[in-house]
Protein backbone atom coordinates (compact mmCIF):
# COMPACT_ATOMS: atom_id res chain seq x y z
CA UNK A 1 0.00 0.00 0.00
CA UNK A 2 3.02 2.40 0.62
CA UNK A 3 4.65 1.77 -2.73
CA UNK A 4 1.18 2.74 -4.33
CA UNK A 5 1.11 5.84 -2.31
CA UNK A 6 4.84 6.34 -2.81
CA UNK A 7 4.38 5.57 -6.87
CA UNK A 8 0.62 8.05 -6.99
CA UNK A 9 2.61 10.81 -5.38
CA UNK A 10 5.67 10.17 -7.27
CA UNK A 11 3.15 10.14 -10.60
CA UNK A 12 1.54 13.69 -9.27
CA UNK A 13 4.44 15.39 -9.22
CA UNK A 14 5.81 14.58 -12.82
CA UNK A 15 2.12 15.37 -14.11
CA UNK A 16 2.73 18.73 -12.34
CA UNK A 17 6.36 19.58 -13.36
CA UNK A 18 5.24 18.53 -17.46
CA UNK A 19 2.38 20.81 -17.31
CA UNK A 20 4.41 23.53 -15.85
CA UNK A 21 6.83 23.01 -18.63
CA UNK A 22 4.41 23.14 -21.39
CA UNK A 23 2.98 25.95 -19.50
CA UNK A 24 6.37 27.90 -19.98
CA UNK A 25 6.86 26.74 -23.34
CA UNK A 26 3.55 28.20 -24.29
CA UNK A 27 4.17 31.29 -22.93
CA UNK A 28 7.44 31.76 -24.67
CA UNK A 29 6.36 30.87 -28.11
CA UNK A 30 3.26 33.42 -27.58
CA UNK A 31 5.96 36.25 -26.81
CA UNK A 32 7.77 35.36 -29.89
CA UNK A 33 4.69 35.19 -31.61
CA UNK A 34 3.34 38.88 -30.38
CA UNK A 35 7.17 40.46 -31.24
CA UNK A 36 7.22 38.94 -34.67
CA UNK A 37 3.87 41.25 -35.21
CA UNK A 38 1.84 38.77 -37.52
CA UNK A 39 -1.25 39.98 -35.73
CA UNK A 40 -0.68 43.52 -36.30
CA UNK A 41 -1.89 45.41 -39.36
CA UNK A 42 0.82 47.33 -40.94
CA UNK A 43 0.42 51.29 -39.57
CA UNK A 44 -0.63 50.05 -35.86
CA UNK A 45 1.04 52.80 -34.06
CA UNK A 46 0.21 51.97 -30.10
CA UNK A 47 1.78 48.92 -28.59
CA UNK A 48 0.24 45.70 -26.54
CA UNK A 49 0.69 45.96 -22.74
CA UNK A 50 3.16 43.39 -21.03
CA UNK A 51 0.27 42.35 -19.06
CA UNK A 52 -2.21 41.22 -21.76
CA UNK A 53 -1.99 37.19 -21.43
CA UNK A 54 -0.53 36.73 -24.77
CA UNK A 55 -0.72 32.73 -24.42
CA UNK A 56 -4.99 33.38 -24.59
CA UNK A 57 -4.62 35.93 -27.03
CA UNK A 58 -2.93 34.23 -30.25
CA UNK A 59 -5.38 30.99 -28.95
CA UNK A 60 -8.36 33.90 -29.53
CA UNK A 61 -7.06 35.56 -32.48
CA UNK A 62 -5.97 31.95 -34.39
CA UNK A 63 -9.61 31.01 -33.99
CA UNK A 64 -10.86 34.13 -35.18
CA UNK A 65 -8.28 36.10 -37.40
CA UNK A 66 -10.92 37.42 -39.51
CA UNK A 67 -12.62 39.19 -37.01
CA UNK A 68 -9.51 40.33 -35.26
CA UNK A 69 -8.26 41.54 -37.86
CA UNK A 70 -11.23 43.85 -38.45
CA UNK A 71 -10.75 45.17 -34.55
CA UNK A 72 -7.08 45.80 -35.22
CA UNK A 73 -7.94 48.12 -38.17
CA UNK A 74 -10.59 50.17 -36.72
CA UNK A 75 -7.64 51.34 -34.27
CA UNK A 76 -4.92 51.23 -36.62
CA UNK A 77 -4.47 55.12 -36.26
CA UNK A 78 -4.81 55.56 -32.67
CA UNK A 79 -2.03 57.66 -30.66
CA UNK A 80 -1.72 58.99 -27.35
CA UNK A 81 -4.51 61.21 -27.83
CA UNK A 82 -6.83 59.60 -29.50
CA UNK A 83 -7.24 62.72 -32.06
CA UNK A 84 -8.24 60.60 -35.10
CA UNK A 85 -11.36 59.19 -33.49
CA UNK A 86 -13.45 62.29 -33.71
CA UNK A 87 -17.09 60.48 -33.98
CA UNK A 88 -18.42 59.17 -30.24
CA UNK A 89 -20.95 57.23 -29.62
CA UNK A 90 -21.07 53.03 -30.92
CA UNK A 91 -20.32 51.60 -34.03
CA UNK A 92 -20.90 48.09 -35.33
CA UNK A 93 -17.87 46.68 -36.93
CA UNK A 94 -19.44 42.99 -37.52
CA UNK A 95 -22.91 42.99 -36.02
CA UNK A 96 -23.59 41.19 -33.08
CA UNK A 97 -19.81 40.06 -33.37
CA UNK A 98 -17.85 43.23 -32.70
CA UNK A 99 -18.42 46.99 -32.11
CA UNK A 100 -16.58 49.83 -31.03
CA UNK A 101 -17.48 52.80 -28.80
CA UNK A 102 -15.56 55.84 -28.78
CA UNK A 103 -16.24 57.88 -25.57
CA UNK A 104 -15.19 60.80 -23.17
CA UNK A 105 -15.12 60.66 -19.38
CA UNK A 106 -13.73 61.39 -16.14
CA UNK A 107 -12.11 57.85 -14.32
CA UNK A 108 -13.85 57.08 -10.98
CA UNK A 109 -11.88 57.10 -7.57
CA UNK A 110 -9.94 54.11 -6.66
CA UNK A 111 -12.66 54.13 -3.33
CA UNK A 112 -15.54 54.00 -6.03
CA UNK A 113 -14.58 51.12 -8.36
CA UNK A 114 -15.60 47.77 -8.85
CA UNK A 115 -13.75 44.59 -10.92
CA UNK A 116 -16.29 43.79 -13.79
CA UNK A 117 -16.51 40.60 -15.89
CA UNK A 118 -17.90 39.20 -19.31
CA UNK A 119 -18.48 35.98 -20.46
CA UNK A 120 -19.31 36.14 -24.48
CA UNK A 121 -16.92 39.05 -25.21
CA UNK A 122 -13.42 40.37 -24.91
CA UNK A 123 -12.59 43.82 -24.29
CA UNK A 124 -9.98 46.16 -26.27
CA UNK A 125 -9.29 49.05 -24.22
CA UNK A 126 -7.52 52.00 -25.09
CA UNK A 127 -7.64 55.18 -22.93
CA UNK A 128 -6.03 58.72 -22.69
CA UNK A 129 -4.38 60.72 -19.43
CA UNK A 130 -2.57 58.93 -16.45
CA UNK A 131 -5.17 56.14 -15.18
CA UNK A 132 -4.89 53.17 -13.13
CA UNK A 133 -5.83 49.46 -14.38
CA UNK A 134 -6.89 46.59 -12.41
CA UNK A 135 -7.08 42.85 -12.61
CA UNK A 136 -8.22 40.17 -10.64
CA UNK A 137 -9.51 36.31 -11.08
CA UNK A 138 -12.66 34.99 -10.17
CA UNK A 139 -11.08 32.94 -7.28
CA UNK A 140 -9.81 35.72 -5.58
CA UNK A 141 -12.88 37.92 -5.99
CA UNK A 142 -16.78 38.03 -4.38
CA UNK A 143 -19.47 39.11 -6.79
CA UNK A 144 -21.54 41.97 -5.63
CA UNK A 145 -23.51 42.22 -9.06
CA UNK A 146 -24.74 38.63 -10.37
CA UNK A 147 -23.76 38.03 -13.85
CA UNK A 148 -26.58 40.09 -16.69
CA UNK A 149 -26.98 38.08 -19.90
CA UNK A 150 -28.45 40.63 -21.81
CA UNK A 151 -25.35 43.37 -21.11
CA UNK A 152 -22.70 40.41 -20.84
CA UNK A 153 -21.76 41.94 -17.01
CA UNK A 154 -21.14 41.39 -13.28
CA UNK A 155 -19.44 42.63 -10.57
CA UNK A 156 -16.92 41.84 -8.42
CA UNK A 157 -14.89 43.07 -5.26
CA UNK A 158 -11.76 41.58 -4.39
CA UNK A 159 -9.05 42.24 -1.72
CA UNK A 160 -6.09 41.06 -4.87
CA UNK A 161 -6.55 43.38 -7.42
CA UNK A 162 -2.92 43.78 -9.75
CA UNK A 163 -2.64 47.42 -10.34
CA UNK A 164 -0.68 48.79 -13.26
CA UNK A 165 -0.61 52.49 -13.70
CA UNK A 166 -0.54 54.36 -17.08
CA UNK A 167 1.42 57.59 -17.91
CA UNK A 168 -0.89 60.19 -20.47
CA UNK A 169 2.51 59.91 -22.52
CA UNK A 170 2.51 56.40 -23.30
CA UNK A 171 -1.02 54.53 -23.71
CA UNK A 172 -1.18 50.77 -24.44
CA UNK A 173 -3.55 48.99 -25.85
CA UNK A 174 -4.97 46.32 -22.81
CA UNK A 175 -7.20 43.18 -23.76
CA UNK A 176 -9.39 41.93 -21.28
CA UNK A 177 -10.50 37.79 -21.52
CA UNK A 178 -13.46 36.61 -19.45
CA UNK A 179 -11.47 35.04 -17.33
CA UNK A 180 -9.64 38.30 -16.51
CA UNK A 181 -11.58 40.83 -14.26
CA UNK A 182 -10.75 44.09 -14.36
CA UNK A 183 -10.91 47.81 -13.32
CA UNK A 184 -10.98 49.96 -16.59
CA UNK A 185 -9.24 53.13 -16.47
CA UNK A 186 -9.45 54.60 -13.05
CA UNK A 187 -7.95 57.17 -10.70
CA UNK A 188 -5.29 57.51 -8.09
CA UNK A 189 -6.80 58.34 -4.75
CA UNK A 190 -7.15 61.78 -4.36
CA UNK A 191 -6.19 62.63 -8.08
CA UNK A 192 -8.65 65.40 -9.58
CA UNK A 193 -9.52 65.87 -13.65
CA UNK A 194 -9.05 69.21 -14.79
CA UNK A 195 -10.80 67.96 -18.03
CA UNK A 196 -12.54 64.70 -19.59
CA UNK A 197 -10.50 61.59 -20.48
CA UNK A 198 -11.11 59.82 -24.31
CA UNK A 199 -11.71 56.23 -24.17
CA UNK A 200 -12.03 53.83 -27.72
CA UNK A 201 -13.33 50.34 -26.31
CA UNK A 202 -14.30 47.52 -28.62
CA UNK A 203 -15.93 44.24 -27.69
CA UNK A 204 -14.85 41.55 -30.19
CA UNK A 205 -16.60 37.72 -29.81
CA UNK A 206 -14.90 35.58 -27.26
CA UNK A 207 -14.40 32.11 -28.93
CA UNK A 208 -15.24 29.46 -26.04
CA UNK A 209 -11.78 26.87 -26.30
CA UNK A 210 -11.58 23.81 -25.51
Amino acid sequence: MKRVLFFAILLGFFNDLFAQKTDRIQAREARQWIRSGIWAPEGLEMDIHPSVDFVEFKKQYLANKDLWDQAFKAILKANKDLSSFTEYGKKEIVKDRCNMTVSEYIPKSADNVRLEGHQNFIDIQISTGTVLWGTSTVEDSKVVVPYNFETDNAFYRSEKVKVVKQKASKPYIFIFFPKDLHIPAYAKRGIVYEKPLKKVVIKIENVHLP
